[in-house]
């Protein structure tokens, strides 16, 4: 990873299961094709920390969305809860291997994520169900962890995304107009799936692959719901008309 001080690793076969920011630099060293031009791990890397810069701030817009319209219509909180646990997991990871530098981003998505699972609380969101599947999740994760180890733990993390995903793409195909749902997080989310799952071919990782593969497909089918139910949105967002004709 970039600046990482710990057992830099340039074998793509010994962090197999790393969330995809952790393995910046476990790109195997190649010629490059381009004479003295970037080289493909150069690109490798350049590739991982637009994607990690994505990440950062994928959630702000649906903070925004939620603080600006205080609609929660096909916004899930279980998406919320889980994503928030599954990155106090990622916290516990780079702590314990040392890969400091995902920190920053790691805990601007834990903020965001409590966040927006408090504003789904305070504008009248049930957020019961998904409080008890983040706890699960959490209980889950400190068991795996304790039985096999943390390079086990970052695999499952790894592929986690149909875990706290999933949830997003079901409250929105429920909703009749997601009104609650913000659409740049998931135009970020898939742009993040995209640079992920590019970054994975280069590094020849099939997990970043499939990671990279899992966002963008999710992040995708909610933003069709979004298109499809973009007239119902409107109407809903619509200002009322001030004759009071219907």
């Amino acid at each position: 990873m970039i600046g990482g001080r710990r057992r830099v690793r340039h074998s793509c076969d010994g962090k197999r299961g790393q969330h995809p920011a952790l393995r910046v630099t476990a790109v195997q060293r190649r010629p490059s094709r381009h004479g003295n031009l970037v080289s493909q791990e150069q690109f490798a890397n350049l590739v991982a920390v637009v994607a990690t810069a994505v990440t950062f701030v994928q959630v702000v817009p649906q903070v925004v969305r939620l603080l600006r319209l205080k609609r929660t219509e096909g916004a899930s909180p279980a998406w919320a809860a889980i994503g928030m646990v599954i990155n106090i997991g990622w916290i516990a990871y780079v702590i314990a291997e040392e890969f400091w530098v995902t920190i920053p981003a790691i805990l601007a998505a834990i903020i965001s994520f409590g966040l927006v699972l408090f504003l789904l609380w305070r504008n009248g969101a049930d957020v019961r169900i998904a409080v008890i599947a983040g706890i699960v999740v959490g209980v889950a994760s400190v068991g795996l962890q304790l039985v096999a180890g943390w390079t086990v733990l970052g695999t499952v993390l790894g592929l986690s995304n149909g875990l706290y995903l999933g949830p997003s793409v079901w409250a929105a195909w429920r909703s009749y107009a997601p009104v609650g749902v913000a659409p740049l997080t998931w135009v970020l989310t898939a742009g993040e799936g995209i640079l992920w799952g590019y970054y994975g071919v280069l590094v020849e990782a099939i997990p970043i692959m499939v990671y990279g593969s899992t966002a963008f497909l999710l992040a995708a089918l909610i933003l069709l719901r979004l298109w499809i139910t973009r007239h119902r949105i409107a109407s809903e967002l619509a200002p009322p008309d001030p004759s009071g004709a219907p």
